[in-house]
């Protein structure tokens, strides 16, 4: 019965491990299931290891896009600085660069020496280099380098006054003629400058005839020659106007070197000079670019000693001075017309050419080439004398004065080139009183670019 049991107990107790087997079985994964899921396992693990490598590249490049991006913004940065400096470097900066050739003839040079009574045909020409830069609102600097040769036609004639104010006489050797800084203040009513200056750009100044390169060539058309004016030499000058009286009237004044010194001592024996100038179509509301016009009166001094014309050994620190006026005038858009007046101390002894001049006039009509169809051409035509004093007259024995006739055409070829035939004529040249006249032509070419 035991056994029966047992036996029994067995078969049960089999039966249920195998179906507890069974049931295991059915419920855990094969081992080829298994690996089929750990290989999607590793397969994923990959798959989000890649898109952390690429994320992390990702985040490399970008890093070093803003690295670059942050050294492209510096190098932008300190570029527009260097380009903003050179800008403002250049800003206001006007440079400009011209030549004038002179070409005059005579049939009857009056000089003394061998080259007395030939005829002759001598040039001369002038390089001129300008640099002028403008400080915002509130100041300029400027700078004029000229080079230049030939005397043309001036040391074959003996004459007061000459031919050709370009001639330089130079061996092609540059100098800076000028070079200055002038400061604005309270809008441009005042204005100060100091530096190597030229006195003839602030006294005995003139709207038709103040510039050998493209008016008059003759010099006294150029500038009154009963005024002194020193070479280009250190100084100061003071500009005034006024809101007040219409900006219609403006005074300046000038002091410098007067050469006597060579720049040492500058503030000793030199020259002075001041100038008025009334503007009436400012005073009147007039147009001025139909009815512009300048009234000036100046008066100069030169504190350098000179000798007395009358008592050349023993005079020996006289001083010179005068006044003037100089009218230029627009009668309508196409006319012009134009009007000097000097007068010098006539005792003493200033040089070959100038000595004892006590006074000198001249006028002169400007006209456009409108009628023609040329309304950049201008054609001009001036005459005018120059008078000795008593002294001078006692002492050479001559009582003519001397008189000048200048006519010139001025054509435009171009925008950089203009060709101007110039005609004189000098009566009584150096009032020698023979009767005598001289007759100079010319052609002049002017060069601007």
């Amino acid at each position: 019965m035991r056994k029966l049991v047992f036996s029994v107990t067995i078969v049960a107790m089999t039966g249920i491990v195998l179906v507890s087997n069974n049931a295991i079985a059915e419920v855990m994964p094969s081992n080829a299931e298994i690996m089929r899921e750990v290989t999607t396992l590793k397969e994923i693990i990959e798959r989000q290891n890649m898109r952390i490598m690429e994320l992390e590249k990702r985040v490399v490049r970008e890093e070093e896009v803003n690295i670059r991006q942050s050294e492209t913004m510096d190098t932008r940065t300190a570029t527009l600085e260097r380009l903003r400096g050179v800008r403002e470097a250049f800003e206001g900066l006007e440079i400009g660069v011209s030549g004038t050739f002179v070409g005059q003839g005579t049939p009857d040079a009056n000089s003394v020496g061998d080259e007395q009574h030939k005829s002759r045909f001598d040039g001369s020409y002038s390089a001129d280099l300008t640099i002028e830069k403008q400080f915002g609102d509130y100041g300029t600097a400027f700078a004029y380098l000229e080079a230049g040769q030939g005397g043309g036609l001036t040391d074959k004639l003996s004459v007061f006054s000459n031919v050709n104010y370009d001639a330089t006489a130079g061996n092609n050797t540059a100098e800076w003629l000028e070079f200055w800084y002038q400061q604005y203040l309270f809008d441009r009513q005042v204005m100060l400058t100091a530096g190597k200056l030229d006195p003839t750009c602030f006294i005995d100044t003139n709207e038709y005839a103040n510039d050998e390169c493209t008016q008059f060539l003759s010099d006294i058309f150029r500038n009154a020659p009963t005024v002194e004016f020193p070479e280009n030499a250190f100084g100061g000058r003071i500009y005034l106007t006024s809101e007040f009286l219409l900006n219609c009237i403006e005074v300046e004044a000038v002091y410098m070197d007067s050469g006597a010194t060579g720049w040492d001592d500058i503030m000793n024996k030199g020259f002075v000079g001041t100038q008025v100038n009334f503007m009436p179509a400012r005073a009147f509301g007039y147009d001025e670019e139909r009815w512009g016009g300048n009234y000036r009166a100046y008066f100069w001094a030169n504190g350098a000693d000179h000798l007395k014309i009358e008592d050349l050994e023993e005079r020996t620190k006289e001083k010179n001075y005068g006044l003037g006026i100089s009218c230029d005038q627009m009668l309508t858009e196409i006319f012009g017309a134009f009007g000097r007046f000097g007068w010098a101390n006539p005792k003493v002894y200033v040089g070959d050419n100038n000595s004892g001049i006590e006074y000198t006039w001249s006028m002169g009509l400007q006209m456009t080439g409108e009628y023609w169809n040329r309304e950049e051409d201008i054609v001009a035509v001036g005459v005018g004398q120059v008078i000795p004093g008593e002294d001078y007259r006692d002492t050479v024995d001559t009582h003519k004065n001397e008189t000048h006739l200048e006519a010139y055409y001025s054509y435009k070829v171009n925008d950089h080139l203009t060709m101007s035939p110039d005609f004189q004529v000098i009566w009584d040249p150096n009032g020698d009183g023979n009767e005598r006249y001289l007759f100079i032509y010319g052609i002049r070419g002017q060069v601007d670019y």
